[in-house]
C-alpha cells in the first residue's frame, strides 16, 4: 500500500467495503452469466423464460446499477479528498 492509498483509507475507509462490494458484485454477474449465457444475447426477448433466467436477468441488471453506483460514490470520495488551491491557507 502506498502513501496516497493509506491516505485515502485514513480519511474514507468505507472505500475497503466498496471495493469489496464491487468484487463481489462482478464475480455474481460472472457467474450467473456463465451459468444462463443467453442473458448476453440482445437479440433474445425470453418469451418463455423459466423463472430463474427471469431472476437472473434482474439480478445482473441490479448488480450491474449497483456497481455503477460505487463508481459514482468513490469518484465523489475523490473529488472530496482532492485539496484544491483556493482551500489551501494563504500563510
Amino acid at each position: 500500500m502506498n502513501a496516497e492509498q493509506r491516505r485515502l483509507l485514513c480519511h474514507a475507509p468505507e472505500l475497503v467495503v466498496v471495493d469489496l462490494a464491487d468484487a463481489a458484485l462482478g464475480a455474481l454477474v460472472l457467474a450467473i452469466t456463465l451459468e444462463h449465457p443467453s442473458l448476453e444475447r440482445v437479440d433474445d426477448p425470453w418469451p418463455a423464460a423459466p423463472p430463474t433466467l427471469l431472476r437472473a436477468r434482474r439480478l445482473v441488471r441490479s448488480a450491474r446499477r449497483l456497481r455503477d453506483d460505487l463508481d459514482r460514490y468513490r469518484l465523489a470520495v475523490d473529488d472530496a479528498l482532492r485539496v484544491r488551491p483556493s482551500d489551501v491557507p494563504p500563510f
